[in-house]
């Protein structure tokens, strides 16, 4: 229950972890892109200046920004549209009409200026809009002065009096040559637009790198608090194993102490009361047989804890686990309990002395919960996946898979309180009177260092099951 609660805390600790982190790579990210879009703001400003100012010594938009290696380096196109949404006068790339519905989705600055993205071409249109048409009562004479000053006729701008359509399209997508179309600074007051596609690399370099860099980031930052989570879980889990040997090593050196200073006092009563049991009157021998039993169950005690202190995986051999489970029910429960007779050959890889004792305190505690013996059975499978699987499921089992051994060891006893079922296996803990509590921490111990688990349950109807697992020796192994 620890383990799950601090398993669950730790995982909303990650996410909200992660959050965080992921609420600062979204502010960079904003604040990179922010920046690469003021930047580029900016350089439309300052290209905007310059070829303003570029155009008070020339007369066309050619020889003004070929003049300046800068604009020509920067511009892809620069055009002033009229009211009829054609050039007025250009130089490079532009569209030969202009699309006002690009407008339409681009927020406008107060100062009339719209800046479009274009991903595409790697640039910025950038565009003035004056917003100003020509008056309903315009008659022909203001048309041909219009016409005069932008150096056409009949009302017409210079691209419509000497180029077809197709001709005005090819112009457009070409660079125009040098002073072809002359520019006037009283164009602006009459003019609707003022167009300059400008090329900006670091602005669309960033763009890029940000919308790349940012999931990659984010997935980075997931991996990276999990990371922690888990470094987190196993130093708390190598924590609790390194107090738990440390308690070991106490627990070790008292109980080394105390079967030493216990063994001879032990001893000695025992000997006293063999004293009085032949001087005693036989009504009176009763009392000495309590005696005896509460030594005996001292000593017990002693050897138990020595028995879980020392080391638990011992020596290895072959054995046929089967064989040792009807030997040893014969020998506690009296009689060869139900399926072991038949149980098939179960080949493992264990210390006997050690699977014995795991054994005997699985079978002592079944007579010792009142399970009538003929009612205490054991099953044993081999090498399969369902029963495996099952196994897994049971609390205490630390899992199973292919090629394993399982026992099940089952009885019609008092069973255990849902409330302890999850504390059975600590040291010490009983919930008998006459119990030490250390006999499943015992056969927990040995089992998990032969390389197996072992869990605990209560039957429906009453009593207790027990399911070990231990790796299956195989041929080749």
């Amino acid at each position: 229950m620890k383990k799950n609660a601090l398993r669950t805390s730790s995982l909303i600790a990650a996410l909200l972890g992660w959050l965080l982190f992921s609420a600062l790579n979204v502010f960079v990210n904003w604040a990179l892109r922010d920046r690469a879009r003021l930047v580029r703001d900016n350089d439309n400003e300052r290209t905007l200046n310059t070829i303003l100012t570029e155009l008070r010594n020339y007369d066309d938009f050619a020889s003004a920004i070929e003049s300046n290696p800068i604009l020509k380096e920067r511009i892809i196109g620069a055009a002033l549209y009229g009211n009829n949404l054609q050039p007025v006068s250009w130089w490079g790339r532009v569209p030969p009409v202009f699309d006002e519905n690009i407008l339409k989705a681009t927020e406008r600055s107060r100062f009339g200026r719209y800046t479009i993205p274009d991903r595409q071409g790697r640039s910025a249109k950038f565009v003035l809009h004056f917003g100003r048409m020509p008056p309903p009562s315009m008659g022909p004479g203001m048309m041909r002065a219009r016409a005069s000053q932008t150096g056409g006729k009949n009302g017409e701008s210079p691209l419509e009096q000497r180029y077809d359509p197709k001709q005005r399209t090819e112009i457009l997508q070409n660079p125009e040559p040098p002073g072809a179309f002359p520019f006037n600074f009283n164009s602006f007051s009459r003019d609707r637009y003022f167009y300059i596609d400008i090329f900006h690399p670091d602005y669309w370099r960033t763009r890029t790198l940000t919308a790349i860099l940012f999931p990659l980031t984010e997935i980075a930052l997931l991996i990276l608090v999990f990371y922690i989570r888990r470094l987190y879980l196993r130093n708390r889990e190598y924590r609790e194993k390194i107090e738990a040997q440390h308690n070991l090593v106490v627990l070790g050196t008292a109980a080394g102490t105390l079967a030493h200073e216990i063994k001879n006092p032990l001893l000695s009563i025992r000997l006293q009361t063999g004293i009085l049991e032949k001087l005693c009157a036989e009504n009176e021998k009763n009392e000495i047989g309590i005696i005896n039993q509460e030594v005996d169950r001292i000593s017990s005690l002693v050897y138990r804890v020595n028995d879980y202190l020392r080391e638990p995986e011992g020596e290895k051999s072959l054995l046929n686990i089967s064989e040792l489970l009807a030997e040893t029910s014969r020998r506690i429960c009296g009689i060869a309990v139900t399926g072991t007779e038949s149980a098939p050959p179960a080949f493992a890889v264990v210390d006997e002395n050690r699977i014995r004792s795991v054994l005997e305190n699985i079978f002592r505690n079944a007579v010792e919960s009142g399970s009538p013996p003929e009612d205490i059975g054991v099953s044993v499978h081999t090498g399969g996946k369902a029963h495996n699987a099952a196994a897994g499921r049971i609390h205490g089992s630390a899992g199973a898979h292919s090629g394993n051994v399982v026992i099940r060891i089952f009885d019609r006893g008092r069973g255990i309180p849902e409330k302890d079922i999850k504390r059975v296996f600590d040291p010490f803990f009983t919930s008998k009177s006459t119990g030490t509590g250390i006999g499943l921490a015992i056969s927990k111990r040995f089992t998990e260092a032969a390389g197996g688990s072992i869990g605990v349950e209560n039957r429906e109807g009453g009593g207790l099951l027990v399911t070990l697992v231990f790796p299956q020796y195989g041929e080749g192994e």
